[in-house]
């Protein structure tokens, strides 16, 4: 699993809550940090992203990737703390396939996380 978020807390988090859920993560504090682990040959699972960062945000992020036919297959979740219509709408046009609005449960992403990865994907 990829996640983009640049605030160190709710990353850390993030890479405790989805430990605890059997699943290996790559941390980075933003947009283009995670494309760049993606071109450097990392082949995760699922894609989890915060929308507004700095340098690059999810939105660019989503778009960037599903430019790229070798990772279509990668679902990705953009989360956000300013939750609205436009901005879940906007999110899922840059190639979003779920939005998880801020504060969420544990509970609440691995919901989505289940609904998004194939069944020999998951951790057992």
């Amino acid at each position: 699993m990829l996640v983009a978020e640049d605030e160190e807390s709710v990353r850390a988090m993030l890479g405790i809550a989805l430990r605890a859920a059997g699943f290996d993560s790559v941390l980075c504090a933003d947009g283009q940090e995670a494309l760049a682990a993606l071109e450097d040959g990392l082949e995760p699972d699922l894609l989890l992203t915060d929308i507004r960062m700095p340098r690059m945000g999810g939105a660019e992020l989503a778009s960037r990737i599903r430019e790229q036919h070798r990772w279509d297959l990668v679902p990705v979740i953009a989360m956000s703390a300013y939750s609205d219509d436009l901005q879940e709408h906007e999110i899922k046009a840059a190639g979003a396939d779920a939005f998880l609005p801020k504060p969420f449960t544990i509970a609440d992403l691995r919901g989505l996380l289940t609904s998004l990865l194939p069944r020999d994907r998951r951790p057992s």
